[in-house]
Formats: structure tokens, C-alpha cells, sequence
């Protein structure tokens, strides 16, 4: 019977298959640890983490890199090159603490607990902000856990349990960053598209010499524009001091031809140039909504599954431990989708690739070679918005910060959904979705809308007055002691109000001198169309000719004021009565009551102001 159950649990796969020798990482550990200074590889990039200058406490220093080495390796805590430097220099600065503060600890057994939180208060004294502090903090915490783990029993008791928490002093709540606004949305949605269609035509006049019509074209300098894109072909780049670059470069200028760009015009025809990159991933991130880093860490095989017109997109998503590699399935069509682009990319990308040998996506010519990574783009994308002019709501030239453009993607996707968070959570829980992607001011006055909206529904139902077809009404004046839905009760009371001995202006008021607008005992202070926001009014055919009057009334006062000023004063009452009221009645009552109004020309049971030019 086990053995049927375990045959109807099993479950279809492949086998695991792992390497048949591992080298010993045991050797490098003992040479970073001995010479404080060491490779990491992360993410595709390596960087020396050089802590020689942890000066006069050997030991302690010794400990410390082992446990920044181990950070580093795989399954650390240390994803990223970045990152590790950020150990790096908490490191550092727990080492200035020392020195200051702290000078008898020189060993893994002299940290105490009194030392952590020391370490705590210098940085909270320093004026460190108390975020950076609580970042600081942690990264320590961690060195220190791994170098437990690795000396068991060197740490001291007390500064053992201290690791359980990294601080008991206050941080601040990060602001969260803000989407950019619909115009500045557009106005980099056109940009880019802009250089889109440039990088397209560009490459499709690959073989075409830049600035110079045929009809004038030299022989010599078509030679040599030629000679050149060969030695690009040939081996990938061409350098400013190669002969053939050279010799085109002096024929241009006797022809009088601008030199500027030469290098960049050149290798914009066989490769993605550095300037191109910023439109790109603009297009993307608006696109899908990927954080800049994972789009910046796309291979080239991210793209999966393609059917039906979308395709899946697989990303690594670094912060996210113990899920890091995700798929977002996105539309696939043309360069106006984002299964499109990123094949345009791969294609534009393919010559460069083959030859550095990487699998990586964004493969492109900057500083007179070719880079198989994103590097920095602080200055490509200052540039880039200088060059297409767009400003901020402040109408101040835009520095624009790249991991924004996930929120705007999502604040778009937000008002798509209607703010539904079980649709609008993509790629992060719902508890993210709200606080980190909802929570933004540029959707604030969205939400202070429904806030609103919602008071105005629970005014209505709360205010409502009590409407009574002539079927209704006859059915209440033949059992007037039974009647239910009206705000008096009693026979003597209910017929009454349907004889009209308490008529007000527009309505039967079942309690004038009990009014929900004023103290009860005195008379209602409402203005004459409150009645229709008053739950002690009753609503007869006989009020219609009134009603139809004040409707005529309001709707002429459109001439009179602005559509705002309107709205503020009659918007209101007019959605009561054309909305509310009178669906209640049918065509040949209201048509009656429509005669009886006109009959009539003062305004029945209205008020001077209502009769008012």
C-alpha cells in the first residue's frame, strides 16, 4: 500500500546533474585571509577588495576578511559588486570606531556586546543619517554571524545574543520613490522612440557613407570609407590611431566634411554605441516595468515561450533571495512591443557578441572598444535628456533618475486596474504592491478621489429622501397605519403629510421642527433644495410640477455661471432629481406634471429666490 502511494506521489523530471570535481575553495580562502586582499566575481564583474589598511589588530582583521570573502562567494549575502563594496567600507568604517573609541579590541574574542552598540551610538553621534547607520549596522552584524560561524566559540556570550537584532535605536521610513507624471511619461516614451527609429534607419544604412551625397562622392574617399569599415569587420573595432582611420579621417577634412563623431559614426553602423543604451532601456523599463538592474543584466537568451503574440522574459532579480531568476510574459510583435525591441537588440547586438564570446545582452562600443555589460550611466543619460530638451513639472531641464521609471509603469498599470491589488501585484506580494508601488504621491489624488466618492455614496444613502410612486402613494392611503418606508408613522400623522398640510418647497417635510440640519425644536435652517438631501422628506407626484419647475430652473442657470461654479451649487441637487427622483415616475406623470409647471409660469411652491432673474 506504501509502495502505491509512493508510486502515485512521484513526480516527472530530469535528473540533477553536478560537476564530478569541485576545486577546494579552501586555499584561496587561506591567501585572502593571510594577505587581506582579494577577487571577488560577481554578476559578471570583478573587483579587488584590498582591507590592508585594517591596521594594528592582525587577528581581528583576519577574521573579518575571511568573513567578507565568504559574503562574496556563492549563496553569500553579497549578490553584487556593489554590494560588496558596501561591506567593504561598513568594514572600514567599524575599524574608524575602533580606533577611536575602542582600541583594547584586537581579536574576535574582544568584540562584546558593549562594543556593538557603542559602534551603534559613534555612527548615531557622527550625524550619520539613521538609515545609512541602520545599513552599516547590518553589514557588520553579517561579518560578524559568518565569522562565528567559521571560529565557533571565539565570540563572547553576550556579543552572540546581540546579533539577533541589528539595532534598538530608531531609523526613519524610507521615502518612497515617486513616479514621474503623465507628461514627462510621454515626453520620454517619444524620446525614445525617436532614437528608436534613428538606430534603425542607421543600421539599415549600414553600408552607406555618412554626410556624403553619391552624386559627389569621391573615389578616394569612398576607398577609404570602405577600407575602413573592413578593418571594423574584420576585427570588431577601429582605433584612432590606425592607418585606414587615420587616412579617412585627413580625406574628410580636405573635403570638408565634419570630423567630430568620425569614431562614433563608424562603429554605429556594425554596433549599439553607449548613447544608444539610454533610449533603449527607457523603452523597456516603461514598457514591462523591470528594475533597471535586471534589465541591465538581461542575456541573450531571455527571451522564452513565444506563442500567441507574447513571449516570456526571464530576468534576474537579485534582492529577491532564494527566488532571484523570474519571467514576465510580455506582448511580441514588431519594435513597438517589448518582445520586439529586445529582438532587435539581440540582432543589432549578435556580431559583438560572437566575437567577445559573451551571452550577455546589452554588448556595445564605448571608450574605443567593446563592452559586454552596461556600465555607468550617469553621464549617457544627463546627455540624453539635454539632447531632446525635456523638463521636469517645474519646467527645469529633467535629471532623470532611471529607477523611476519601474514606478511610472506601474502607477499606469495601477489606474489600468482600477487599483486592484490581486492584479495589480506582478512580480512582487501584495503587502510591496500597496505600500512600496500604491502608496506614491502621483497616485494620491487618485486615491483621495475614491475617498471622496465613497463619502458622497454613504451621503446619498444616508440623506436620501423617501420617493413614492402614485402606486405607492394610494397603497399607503389605504392602510396608512401599516405604511413602512416614510419618517413618520401613525394614521393620523401619514395622512397628513399626503394631504399636504406639511408641504414644504419641493418635498412633504415629515419633521420640520425636528430637522437633521439644526436643533431639534426649532425650524429647519436647510436652504429650499435641501429637502431633497433630507431623510425626513416625501417625495408625491404631487411635488412634481415643482420639481420639474426647479429642474428647468437650475438647468437655465448653466447660461449664468461657469461649468465649475455650476456644478459646486446644482451639480448635486440636479443628479437627485434627473436621476434619482424622477426614473421613479413614468413618462405620462411627469409629462402631466410638465403641463401643470407650464400652466402655471411662477414657479409652484418655490420661494422668491428660486423666481429670481
Amino acid at each position: 500500500m506504501i509502495a502505491a502511494m509512493t508510486a502515485l506521489k512521484r513526480w516527472p523530471g530530469r535528473r540533477a546533474l553536478f560537476p564530478e570535481a569541485l576545486p577546494d575553495p579552501e586555499g584561496e580562502a587561506v591567501a585572502a585571509i593571510a594577505s587581506l586582499r582579494f577577487s571577488v566575481t560577481l554578476a559578471d564583474r570583478s573587483k579587488t577588495i584590498d582591507l590592508t589598511m585594517l591596521s594594528g589588530r592582525r587577528a581581528l582583521a583576519r577574521s573579518f576578511a575571511g568573513a567578507l570573502w565568504r559574503a562574496c562567494q556563492v549563496g553569500g549575502p553579497a549578490g553584487s559588486i556593489s554590494t560588496a563594496s558596501a561591506y567593504a567600507n561598513a568594514l572600514k568604517t567599524f575599524w574608524r570606531y575602533l580606533d577611536a573609541v575602542s582600541p583594547h579590541v584586537v581579536r574576535l574574542s574582544d568584540v562584546s556586546a558593549a562594543c556593538i552598540d557603542g559602534f551603534d551610538a559613534w555612527m548615531e553621534e557622527s550625524g550619520l543619517h539613521p538609515n545609512h547607520r541602520l545599513h552599516r549596522m547590518s553589514k557588520v552584524l553579517n561579518l560578524l554571524r559568518l565569522a562565528e560561524a567559521a571560529e565557533p566559540g571565539r565570540l563572547p556570550p553576550d556579543a552572540s545574543r546581540r546579533l539577533m537584532y541589528t539595532s534598538d535605536r530608531p531609523g526613519v521610513r524610507a521615502r518612497p520613490r515617486d513616479a514621474y507624471g503623465d507628461d514627462i511619461a510621454k515626453a520620454l516614451r517619444t524620446a525614445a522612440r525617436t532614437d528608436l527609429a534613428a538606430i534603425i534607419r542607421r543600421f539599415a544604412d549600414a553600408d552607406r557613407m555618412p554626410t556624403v551625397e553619391d552624386a559627389f562622392r569621391s573615389s578616394a574617399l569612398a576607398a577609404a570609407h570602405e577600407a575602413a569599415m573592413a578593418a571594423i569587420d574584420a576585427e570588431g573595432v577601429i582605433g584612432h590611431r590606425h592607418p585606414l582611420f587615420k587616412r579617412l579621417y585627413t580625406l574628410r577634412r580636405e573635403s570638408g566634411l565634419p570630423n567630430d563623431r568620425l569614431i562614433h559614426d563608424l562603429h554605429g553602423r556594425r554596433h549599439l554605441l553607449a548613447a544608444d543604451l539610454v533610449s533603449l532601456i527607457v523603452l523597456v523599463s516603461l514598457d514591462t516595468g523591470l528594475e533597471i538592474e535586471a534589465i541591465k543584466d538581461l542575456r541573450a537568451d531571455c527571451l522564452k515561450n513565444p506563442a500567441g503574440g507574447y513571449v516570456e522574459i526571464e530576468y534576474c532579480k537579485r534582492r529577491a533571495r532564494g527566488a532571484e531568476w523570474k519571467r514576465l510574459r510580455v506582448r511580441d510583435g514588431g519594435s513597438s512591443t517589448p518582445g520586439g525591441l529586445i529582438r532587435k537588440v539581440l540582432q543589432w547586438t549578435g556580431p559583438a557578441r560572437d566575437r567577445l564570446g559573451a551571452d550577455t545582452l546589452w554588448v556595445h562600443y564605448a571608450w574605443g572598444r567593446l563592452i559586454p555589460r552596461v556600465l555607468g550611466m550617469k553621464e549617457p543619460v544627463a546627455s540624453w535628456t539635454r539632447r531632446h530638451d525635456i523638463r521636469d513639472e517645474q519646467d527645469q531641464p529633467l535629471r532623470l533618475n532611471l529607477t523611476r521609471l519601474r514606478k511610472t509603469h506601474k502607477a499606469a498599470w495601477y489606474r489600468r486596474t482600477g487599483g486592484q491589488l490581486e492584479r495589480f501585484a506582478v512580480g512582487h506580494s501584495t503587502a510591496v504592491a500597496a505600500n512600496h508601488y500604491a502608496d506614491i504621491p502621483a497616485l494620491r489624488h487618485i486615491h483621495e478621489a475614491t475617498i471622496a466618492d465613497a463619502m458622497s455614496d454613504a451621503l446619498d444613502a444616508a440623506l436620501r429622501p423617501c420617493v413614492l410612486s402614485p402606486d405607492e402613494e394610494a397603497a399607503v392611503r389605504v392602510d396608512p397605519d401599516h405604511a413602512t418606508g416614510l419618517p413618520i408613522s401613525g394614521a393620523a400623522a401619514v395622512t397628513a403629510l399626503l394631504r399636504g398640510e406639511q408641504d414644504v418647497w419641493l418635498a412633504s417635510c415629515g419633521g420640520f421642527y425636528a430637522s437633521p440640519f439644526g436643533p431639534e425644536g426649532e425650524a429647519c435652517p436647510s436652504p429650499f433644495w435641501g429637502c431633497l438631501e433630507c431623510s425626513n422628506a416625501v417625495i408625491t407626484a404631487r411635488k412634481l410640477p415643482a420639481l420639474l419647475s426647479f429642474l428647468s430652473f437650475i438647468r437655465t442657470q448653466r447660461q449664468a455661471l461657469t461649468e465649475a461654479d455650476w456644478t459646486t451649487k446644482f451639480g448635486r441637487v440636479h443628479g437627485r432629481i434627473a436621476d434619482q427622483i424622477l426614473p421613479r415616475f413614468s413618462e405620462a406623470e411627469i409629462d402631466e406634471a410638465r403641463q401643470a409647471a407650464a400652466a402655471d409660469p411662477r414657479l409652484i411652491y418655490l420661494p422668491p429666490e428660486a423666481g429670481a432673474p
